[in-house]
């Protein structure tokens, strides 16, 4: 999986997790 494929995979399972700061638990985006 690609950085952002986890990202999804883990967001599509547990959204709670990344409503806070989304952008921030991004690899790549903020580099």
């Amino acid at each position: 999986l690609t950085p952002y494929e986890y990202i999804t995979k883990i967001w599509t399972s547990e959204p709670d997790r990344f409503i806070v700061n989304p952008i921030h638990q991004m690899p790549g985006l903020n580099t």
